[in-house]
């Protein structure tokens, strides 16, 4: 199993593109899974720049509706087959707002009220550009290829790790209600090692969400976790309990990143040793079971 950042807020190399966002692109078996697609285009230049064929992606999965996981698709899509499959879960269409007004008033976005993130095309948009493999899933678990998972439908998170007051959602009567982030899904790797799991930004908190993993591989240590835990605004003491999560974990690859906000990554830098600095051109591989099966029949 192999994954390639190719957007995210930092760059690992001269000559990549940094954007506020994220987008992975995972290869597993004849698996090409693209993981969100950023905001803008930096996913397009970085993989170009990577020598990675976006053209041969074999699916593409949304962690959520924000455009800063999402946007980047809108350029992306004319490079696909009409039939890949795109796989979102159940929600992804209720409009979503950020409350500036939760912002620090000395904050220059606090005038700003609210700001819509997401999601960045209607509905109608996929069917418009020919997609026709788009799907939104409803499902706890799914199997999307061999070894590959999205799992979504999270429990609530416990009040440590709720959902922060400035993101809120569109409710059936149109009024603004506090998000759940019902659409909300992350992908798992079952490997030799254990899990990897890719979240986005682990809106519903990423103990709940790697919890939640837990209960549904039983059987199954988590090996690696990449993406966004959702950190910001920064909690100290949210902050040190996240990172004594992770130390007493089966975790050995920490790859956090993007809306871990700057105190969260210095605090894993410093106290969690199995913490990967990661950013647009990190590349990291683990042994698939495809692999070792045929490494087995070979020898």
């Amino acid at each position: 199993m192999k994954l390639t950042v190719l957007s995210e807020n930092a760059v690992l190399y001269p000559g990549l593109e940094g954007e506020f966002g994220l987008s992975v692109y995972l290869e597993e078996g004849d698996t090409r899974l693209l993981f969100d697609a950023g905001e803008r285009d930096a996913c397009l230049r970085n993989a170009e720049k990577l020598g990675i064929d976006l053209r041969r992606v074999t699916a593409v999965a949304f962690s959520h509706n924000h455009r800063d996981h999402c946007g980047g698709f809108l350029r992306l899509a004319e490079l696909l087959p009409p039939d890949v499959p795109i796989y979102a879960h159940s929600g992804f269409f209720i409009r979503k707002w950020w409350d500036h007004r939760c912002d620090p008033p000395q904050q220059e976005t606090y005038s700003q009220t609210l700001e819509l993130v997401g999601p960045p095309m209607e509905a109608s948009w996929f069917f418009q550009q020919g997609l026709t493999g788009f799907r939104c899933l409803a499902d706890d678990c799914m199997q999307i290829a061999p070894h590959v998972y999205l799992l979504g439908n999270f429990p609530a998170p416990e009040p440590e790790e709720a959902v922060h007051p400035s993101s809120v959602m569109e409710g059936p009567d149109g009024r603004l209600v506090p998000d759940t982030f019902p659409e909300e899904q992350i992908c798992v790797v079952d490997t030799p090692a254990g899990l990897v799991v890719l979240t986005g930004c682990a809106h519903n908190g990423i103990r709940n969400i790697l919890s939640t993993v837990e209960r549904r591989f039983p059987e199954r240590p988590i090996q690696a976790v990449f993406g966004g835990t959702h950190l910001v605004p920064p909690d100290p003491e949210r902050i040190a309990r996240t990172a004594d999560y992770f130390r007493h974990s089966s975790i050995t690859c920490a790859g956090v990143c993007h809306c871990t906000g700057p105190m969260g990554l210095e605090v894993f830098a410093q106290t969690v040793p199995a913490y990967l600095p990661t950013g647009a051109g990190l590349v990291w591989q683990t042994p698939s079971f495809a692999r070792t099966s045929a490494g087995r029949k070979e020898s």
